[in-house]
């Protein structure tokens, strides 16, 4: 089987803006990331039903860019 690589030219590519960010607080203290939702705990269980529940009720879509106005109003 051939032996494939990634191009050296890739290597000339800049980073992204959000990509310079991640590594950059990845070396400071006391940074919370809120950016790609890997927390290291479980999602508690209220959360879980209520997701199912949207589910069930066929809601998978996107909110608008607003958000929800129900929850803007609360």
């Amino acid at each position: 089987m051939p032996e494939h690589s990634i191009s050296s030219s890739l290597d000339k590519i800049p980073k992204s803006g959000i990509r310079k960010l991640f590594d950059l607080a990845q070396n400071m203290e006391g940074i919370i990331s809120l950016g790609i939702g890997e927390p290291d705990f479980d999602t508690p269980s209220h959360i879980v039903e209520a997701s199912i529940k949207a589910l069930k009720e066929g809601k998978t879509y996107y909110s608008p860019n607003s958000g929800i106005l129900e929850l803007r109003q609360a």
